[in-house]
């Protein structure tokens, strides 16, 4: 079944827009960027531009937004998931079971205020987006149809040319990069002999009352044909169902896209539907023109969930950070960190993270090493095609080695007949971890940053060239990979290889004895003396000076090495010690039997 819900932007399959060279014309107010489309995806950039400081504008055909909501679904009830209660109280980790909100750090734009109901209602999602908008002061130009675009050529533009929009009352605007939010406007078309008497799903009458005692064929058994078989069940004779194949069930496919109950269904028509860009989200014949929201499912069309609003919130937010660097010299977001804290910080993730668990496959989490290993940068939710001009897109240099953090399902997990938990894969064994089939995450180490003919030519079924080497945390149920001896400590051990060092953490004790019996000091031991933390005045340790001959025996207890009335810290732990709690607990490291 079809749908209709935009201006007609397409041209011939494949392109959104029709752009042509424009000739010179009077100049109109030149505008950063110019959003078309005030939907989930639209107001989601307008927000990160306007938190950047940008110069944007957003242009909305209807009076409101969120428009398509007002007509789609056709019945009204919404199936992505509106989950208020997870059992904790981490609010990204809450992210990854509510399906319907956008990104702000305002927490009462959260959709759980707007709806009990697991599958809420479209209506309170045209209310969410008019509050979003206007709670945030989001700068949109609503009653306003793009009619024509056409490009300006101009090399002291960002990209070369400018963008000539033109609107349904000839008032023109310029801006220098265009972000495509209008999401899918072209019904499925069917093309058969007696197809003009087939009614759409955008047009189908929704009054049960109209289909009293009538013989009903339906041509699709994706959602929206099913949400119609619904709505009439209870008044017709019969309804038949027929398509090319058999029904796809998401819980057997793991695709959100696929059929699960009332939910709108765009089609199987790719070519015609979605767009040709770059896994940066740009078109491929126009610079500077971006694709955002479900149009730019293209990337990730029956793998991810880059077509929802639960996905495309994170590949907006990717599409931002890239242009703030090209355009601003914005380095991509970087935490720096000492590499004791390397576990941790993959742990936390992994288990917490909803961009990285929502967008599997398509966004993953880069750590770029420093010198010596001693510390890194952790870089969240990179688009992972990318990865070869990640220098160049981010800002962020990988001289000395780097890991990628990605969430994968196994190789057969996806298929009506397939069985995701089939018996004999991987649930227990750290060392059968790499066939789970269920998602689980996976680190890839590189001693050097991919090339892009490595990773055009990678494997095939890999998304990312063959690493030096590689880790797969077990999976998990319930997706909690935080058991000490299951999932922590073969991770340390992998990354312990991979960077020859060691990265428990020690008391200041036994980093003395290391450095009386080892060559190379763990980070751990290093970074506490770098901060000028002393040793731990104990009796144990006192009798290891003098056996040293670093103390004579004669030496009262209370004299260090350094005097600890002018050291603070001496009484510390060498290291930042990790904040109280469960994941805590399970992180601590201190033990060396661990």
């Amino acid at each position: 079944m079809g749908l209709s819900a935009a201006a007609p932007l397409w041209g011939p399959p494949g392109l959104l827009l029709a752009i042509a060279l424009h000739p010179a014309l009077s100049v109109p107010p030149r505008r950063d960027y110019c959003v078309l489309g005030a939907g989930p995806a639209g107001l989601q950039m307008a927000y990160f531009l306007q938190r950047a400081g940008r110069d944007y504008e957003v242009f909305e055909r209807a009076p409101r937004p969120g428009s398509f909501f007002t007509r789609y679904p056709r019945h009204r009830k919404l199936i992505s998931i509106n989950k208020r209660y997870t059992g904790k109280a981490n609010a990204e980790f809450n992210l990854r079971h509510d399906w319907n909100s956008l990104l702000s750090h305002d927490r009462r734009l959260l959709f759980r205020h707007y709806s009990r109901a697991y599958f809420p209602d479209a209506r309170d999602m045209v209310r969410y987006l008019g509050d979003f908008a206007d709670t945030l002061g989001l700068r949109v130009q609503y009653n306003t149809t793009i009619a024509h675009v056409t490009l300006d050529k101009d090399r002291r533009a960002w990209n070369g040319h400018y963008f000539i929009l033109t609107d349904q009352k000839g008032q023109v605007h310029q801006c220098s990069v265009l972000l495509v939010a209008t999401g899918l406007s072209v019904p499925n078309q069917v093309d058969f002999p007696g197809s003009e008497n087939v009614e759409g799903y955008e047009s189908v009458s929704i009054d049960p009352e109209d289909f009293i005692g009538q013989n009903v064929l339906i041509l699709g058994r994706g959602n929206s044909a099913f949400e119609t078989a619904e709505n009439i069940l209870g008044v017709t004779n019969f309804i038949h169902m027929l398509s090319r194949s058999r029904v796809r069930l998401s819980w057997a496919t793991h695709y959100v896209g696929d059929l699960r109950s009332l939910r709108l269904n765009s089609g199987n028509a790719f070519g015609k539907k979605y767009p040709l860009i770059r896994a940066s989200y740009e078109s491929k014949g126009s610079r500077g023109l971006f694709i955002l929201g479900t149009a730019s499912h293209s990337v990730d069309y029956r793998k991810s969930a880059g077509g929802f609003i639960h996905g495309f919130r994170y590949t907006v937010r990717a599409v931002h950070r890239l242009l703030e660097h090209r355009h601003h010299s914005v380095a991509w977001p970087a935490t720096e960190l000492p590499i004791t804290q390397l576990t941790s910080s993959i742990v936390r993730r992994v288990n917490e993270a909803s961009g990285l668990y929502q967008m599997f496959g398509v966004l993953a989490d880069v750590i770029l090493l420093k010198e010596n290993a001693m510390a890194f940068e952790y870089l969240e939710e990179f688009p992972i095609q990318m990865l070869a001009q990640l220098e160049t897109l981010t800002g962020r240099k990988a001289r000395h080695g780097l890991f990628v953090i990605n969430m994968e399902y196994g190789r057969n997990f996806s298929g009506p007949d397939k069985d995701v938990f089939f018996d004999d894969r991987s649930v227990g064994h750290t060392e059968d971890a790499w066939q789970s089939n269920f998602l689980h995450p996976v680190i890839y180490y590189y001693r050097y940053l991919p090339t892009e003919q490595e990773v055009r030519f990678r494997p095939a079924h890999w998304p990312l060239p063959r690493p030096t080497a590689i880790h797969h945390i077990v999976e998990d149920f319930l997706t909690d990979w935080t058991a000490p001896i299951g999932h922590i400590l073969p991770l340390r051990r992998f990354l312990e290889n991979c960077l020859d060092t060691d990265l428990r953490s020690f008391y200041a004790e036994s980093c003395f004895l290391f450095a009386l019996t080892r060559q190379k000091l763990p980070p751990f031991c290093q970074q506490g003396y770098l901060r000028m933390q002393g040793l731990v005045s104990t009796e144990s340790l006192r009798q290891h000076r003098v056996e040293s001959r670093l103390l004579r025996d004669d030496a009262p207890m209370g004299r260090d090495l350094e005097d600890s009335s002018q050291h603070p810290g001496d009484q510390e732990l060498l290291g930042a010690p990790l904040a109280p709690g469960p994941l805590a607990q399970s992180l601590d490291s201190n033990k060396e039997e661990l």
